[in-house]
Order: C-alpha cells, then structure tokens, then sequence
C-alpha cells in the first residue's frame, strides 16, 4: 500500500469516527437500540455471523417466525457486513459492539472506496478525498446509522472502477471483469437496494460507453466479463434463489401505491440533520414532510457545478458522462412513480419489483454528485494552480463541516435479561415470547426478542423484519390472547414450543391472573423468574 493510499486510509477512519461521535468512545455501551430497525439489523448482523460458522449453507435462515425458511431474506442479507463481522464475534463482542464497529468499519471502507475511484478518474489525491467524504457522510447516509446495509455502500465506487476498466480498451485487464464479478456479489450479498443501483450503474454505463464498448476489440472483453460473471454467480446465485423462494412462497412484491408512499418528495432534497443547517432544516422537518433525507450540501453542489463548468472541454470524457448519469436518473428514480420512467423501470428491470423505499435512488444522485464534486476541486486545482493545495483542504473541511451531526444521540445497549443465559442452557427447542404482538404497530416490538434470542438462537415463533408472513398473523390472532383464552394454549401445542418467556410488566394488572392462568393450565412449569421475566418450559 502507498503513502498516499494509507494516508486516504486514515483520514478516511478518522472521518468515520468524527461524523459518529461519540459512538468510538463507547462502542460496548452505546447504541441505537431506540430505533426496532437499528436492533432488527443488530439481530441480523449477528445472526449472519453465527450461522457463517457453525452451518454457511442455512446464512438466510433465521431464528425467527419459526417454522418460516429464509427468514432473513424477507430483509436485506447482510452477509458481507455479517462476514466482516466473524472475527469480533468469535472473541465475544456483544450484538451491540459488533454492530458498532461494523458501523465505522462500513463508513471507513465506503469513504476509501469512492477516494480510490474518484483519484483513479481524476488524477487529483486532494479531489479524491472530498469524494469519499460526499459518499460516505452525507444527509442520507447519516440518518440512516439504523441500516448497517446501508453504510456498507463501498461495493458502488468499485463497481464503477471495473465497469470503467472493461470500457477503455487501453486498459483492459482481467482483473476489471474480476472487480466487477466481486463488486456485485458485495453489493447483492449485502443489501437488495445496493444490488438494484449496481443494475442501474451497469446500464448508466453500457448507456454512455456503448460506442466504446462496440468497438472494443471482443476476446478479452468477453473473457473479462466470462471471469467476472463466474466470480458473482458462485456466492450469488443460492442467495437469489433463496430469495426467489420467499417471493414465490410468500408472493413478495411491492405496489407501485406502496412505492410512491415511500418515494422522494420536493422538501426531501432540502432535509439534512447536519448542524450547520439546523435552524432551517428543522423547519423542513417539521413542516415539509420530507420523505427522505437527500439534501446534497451547498459546497458539494457548488463543486459540482464547478465541475461540469471548469471541465467543460472534457464532457466527452465517459467518466464524467457517467457521473452526470447518476445525478439524473437517481433524481428521477427517487422520485418513484411520480414519473413515467420508474412504471418503466419496474416492469423492465429484475428485482425492481421489490424495492419499497423509491427515495433511496437518491443514493445514485449523492454518489453521481460527489464523483462530480471531485472534478471541479480537481478543475479549480488546475486553473489556479497556485492555490491547489489550499482549495483541496477548504473544500475537504468545508464539506465534512457542512455535514457533521455531532454529537449523535445514542442510547445505553441495556443488558440482556440472565434469564437468556439459563435458556441457552437448556435442550434446544422452539421458544415464544409473550406477549405475541398482535398489531401492525407493534410487532416491531418483537425485535427486542430477537435481540435477546442472540443468547441462546434457539428457533423463535416471534419476529419482526421488512415483511410479516402470513402464518406471523394468523397466529397472532389467538397467541395475543395467552394464557386468557385456552385456544392460545392449544396454539402453543400445536406450534410445538417448548419454552415461553412471559413479560409480566406489558400484562399490567392482569399480571397475578396471568400466572395463575399458566399455573392452572398444569401445562407448564416454571424453570426461573427474575423480576418481571418468568421462564417457563412444557410439562411433559
């Protein structure tokens, strides 16, 4: 590793520590648990890590919704980020921690990769560093610290690196094929919405380097692509079919009425929580309804402009027509079916059905943005070159200072009940906890059981993700009433649990009748209590 590239390398670290502060001062003690999305993606992340060690070919199939198979596939896989993961887990960091330092570790490699990139397309190491900075620490991105899938982003930058080396054929190798194969498969294996914008990249590209590519002289770019495709398909291919099942079992697909209810709006390009802007941004929020966080900063978009103005004469530069690429159709994409092109987009383009979330097509716009942000410091840099340092450093501080948050609101991790401690003891079996959460608005409140099964993974009739199975809700409707209704006994047998958690503090004044109930039924008995907690296995 150069200097240069070790430098970029912790700065970029330094950055990702900085933009989450305070969270590297306590990584063990704090989090977002406060956020079901931050604990689901807690559980997940562990859960990838555990199952890639002890049975690699079960990753997608959760402890959750028991009997339900790819249980993890009804969200995001989050298989790289569980990868990386592996090694702290395996010298006994907490869900918590680990969820932490893979947050800084996503935001460290997603900065160092678009830094990579950016240099490679600029030839400018001051330009590089404030488009890794753009990428990685934005409005969206730092609204979004509950979603380690989305922090974990660096797969783009890379892809883009290879897609832009099988288009020149000057500089063609295997490799790029190779980087290409390898940066989808970390895109797919870690986030459906990643996967969707490598798709959309990929075409942006073929788009705007189609002459290049005609003309390109065949063999070796066919024996690049051949490699690369056989890299992604390896890791890839069992992890869609997974999915495909869940679609086919559970008819998983989103409606274009559900995508524009989660599509960009007008004030969602002005939301930011960056400090900077606060006095008018939380009028946006309170006020405009933003549907997203996208707003781009005034520096990065002056820079951008910049870019396009200064580098004029290189507009023909396929590197920079990419870049204006995503700017655009990540602008229209986000907007979701407010447009004709996305109605296009859904039926034409695999998977695009099962994006929920169209506002998150502003990723591409941020990333096309930043990339364009490091032409005109590279642009400025050029023309004036007296100044080039200095321009470097104020726009790289400016542009962090105009996104910085800090200090971000964290809350305690808390510590796990030693009730999960006796049932990771005991003969494995299926557990539920009660109450078995009935209402659409509070089933996320299962994600505090999933939490909490990470003690034990023992197979859990709970669960909570980014879609509830059939079989979750018709269950409900009889275990909401346990232990008042003695169908919900009989569900239990059916379901074959073998050890109910009770948590007496949600039964309020019906928690003595509650015990009596169980106690009566002579179905179970009661193996420990701590507090409100009470641990109670089947009579046999």
């Amino acid at each position: 590793m150069g200097a240069r590239a070790l430098a970029a390398l912790l700065l970029c670290a330094a950055l990702a520590v900085l933009h989450t502060w305070p969270l590297a001062s306590a990584p063990g003690t704090l989090s977002r648990n406060d956020n079901k999305d931050t604990v689901l993606n807690t559980w997940a992340l562990a859960w990838v890590a555990h199952a890639l060690v002890t049975a690699p070919s079960q990753v997608l199939s959760g402890n959750i919704f028991h009997p339900e198979r790819n249980t993890v596939a009804f969200s995001d896989p989050v298989i790289v980020p569980g990868l990386l993961s592996v090694p702290v887990r395996a010298l006994g960091a907490s869900p918590e921690l680990t969820y932490n330092l893979s947050l800084l570790l996503g935001y460290l490699l997603s900065a160092w990769a678009m830094q990579w990139l950016a240099w490679r397309w600029t030839g400018h190491f001051g330009a590089s560093l404030v488009a890794g900075s753009l990428f990685a620490f934005n409005a969206h991105s730092l609204v979004s610290m509950g979603h380690i899938q989305a922090i974990h982003a660096y797969g783009l930058p890379l892809l883009l690196v290879g897609l832009d080396g099988l288009c020149r054929p000057d500089a063609r190798r295997l490799w790029h094929g190779l980087l290409v194969g390898v940066a989808t498969a970390i895109l797919a294996l870690t986030s459906g919405y990643l996967a969707i914008f490598g798709i959309v990249c990929g075409l942006i590209v073929v788009a705007v380097r189609w002459r290049e590519l005609w003309q390109a002289p065949w063999r070796p770019l066919i024996a690049a692509s051949l490699a690369g495709a056989l890299v992604m398909a390896l890791p890839v291919l069992p992890v869609m079919r997974a999915y495909r099942e869940m679609q086919a079992t559970h008819g998983f697909v989103r409606s274009l009425d559900l995508v524009a209810a989660m599509s960009a709006n007008g004030t969602a390009y002005l939301a930011t929580p960056a400090r900077v802007h606060e006095r008018w941004a939380r009028g946006i929020y309170q006020t405009g309804e933003p549907k997203d966080s996208l707003f781009p900063g005034v520096v990065a978009t002056l820079l951008a402009l910049a870019g396009l103005v200064l580098w004029h004469e290189h507009l023909r530069d396929g590197r920079v027509r990419i870049a204006l690429g995503l700017v655009v159709v990540g602008l229209v994409l986000s907007f979701g079916p407010a447009t004709p092109v996305y109605t296009v987009f859904y039926a034409g383009v695999p998977f695009a059905s099962g994006v929920r979330a169209a506002s998150r097509f502003g990723v591409l716009f941020l990333s096309g943005l930043a990339v364009l942000a490091a032409y005109g410091v590279a642009a400025v840099s050029r023309r004036w070159p007296r100044v080039a340092t200095a321009a470097s450093v104020v726009a790289l501080v400016a542009v962090n200072a105009e996104a910085f948050r800090g200090p971000v609101p964290f809350v305690p991790a808390g510590t796990p009940s030693p009730i999960y401690t006796t049932l990771a003891a005991l003969p494995d079996g299926v557990v539920v906890e009660m109450p078995f959460w009935w209402r659409p608005i509070d089933i996320p409140r299962n994600a505090n059981y999933m939490l909490a099964s990470t003690a034990h993974w023992k197979p859990l009739l709970n669960g909570y993700s980014g879609f509830t199975p059939v079989s979750y809700r018709r269950r409900a409707d009889i275990l909401w009433y346990f232990p008042f209704r003695a169908a919900s006994f009989d569900e239990l047998d059916h379901a074959g649990v073998r050890y109910v958690v009770l948590h007496l503090v949600e039964y309020g004044s019906q928690r003595q009748e509650a015990l009596d109930l169980i106690e009566a039924s002579g179905r179970w008995r009661i193996i420990e209590r701590r507090g409100d907690i009470v641990l109670y296995a089947r009579v046999r």
